[in-house]
């Protein structure tokens, strides 16, 4: 009861807040067609947005919205499809997120997903959306899975990437099998184009991310708090869709 009055309070001060424009940027996710363990999924075309607010962060990718109040120290995870929202308190401790007996368990999961990471300059450079960036070869390895990037990293975009990269490690730490993500912030910048390739169990698929536009734009009233009408539920990292991303 007492969480749900402080959600509730913290959404009356969203709606009252006085409105400015924030940064959003846009890109255009595609994931091919996969066939694993039997199961089909077919190919994947997506808009993903990040807004960029004055103390806040919010990142959508399909049916998935990742919010994080820095200061409130909160993370919320929002599932649109159930119409469901989990609240995590920042920094994530992930032994928290599990009940006691099964915590165990879970700590050997994270390390078996450790990964072994290399990211190199490839010389290359490239423009998307009109920011210039430079290509990054990164290739990262962990059990049952290796993954294989090209990324193209800018430094222009007007916004705080310290906010991006405390997203992406918060992400990595509430998924056993998203550890990888750590990587990812050996990367000094945002990346504005990715051609990825990954192997799990013998099987290849492929998937990108191109920037579209960087955009001053109003957020919607209650954009950085969980939906009105939405129920919370425990944070499950099991059960949770991981890391949709880049």
């Amino acid at each position: 009861m007492h969480r749900t009055r402080w959600i509730a309070a913290l959404a009356v001060v969203a709606l009252a807040a006085p409105a400015a424009a924030d940064k959003v940027i846009t890109l255009k996710s595609h994931t091919d067609a996969m066939q694993m363990m039997g199961q089909s999924t077919p190919a994947k075309d997506e808009v993903h947005k990040y807004w960029f607010g004055k103390d806040t962060i919010r990142y959508d990718a399909g049916d998935l919205s990742t919010v994080i109040n820095f200061g409130a120290s909160k993370l919320f995870y929002i599932r649109h499809d159930e119409k469901t929202f989990s609240t995590i308190d920042l920094p994530i401790d992930f032994k928290k997120l599990v009940p006691p007996e099964m915590a165990p368990m879970m700590e050997q999961m994270s390390s078996m997903m450790q990964a072994k990471a290399t990211v190199e300059p490839t010389g290359k450079s490239g423009s998307y959306a009109g920011y210039d960036c430079k290509f990054y070869k990164v290739d990262i390895s962990m059990a049952m899975m290796t993954t294989s990037m090209n990324s193209c990293v800018t430094k222009t975009l007007p916004v705080d990437f310290t906010r991006y990269r405390e997203l992406v490690e918060a992400q990595a730490e509430m998924f056993p099998n998203m550890q990888w993500m750590k990587e990812l912030t050996k990367l000094e910048g945002f990346p504005v184009h990715s051609d990825t390739t990954t192997t799990m169990m013998g099987k290849s698929f492929g998937s990108s991310q191109e920037l579209q536009s960087v955009e001053d734009a109003t957020p919607p009233a209650g954009n950085y708090a969980p939906p009105a009408g939405y129920s919370e539920k425990e944070f499950n990292p099991m059960g949770a869709a991981g890391g949709r991303r880049r």
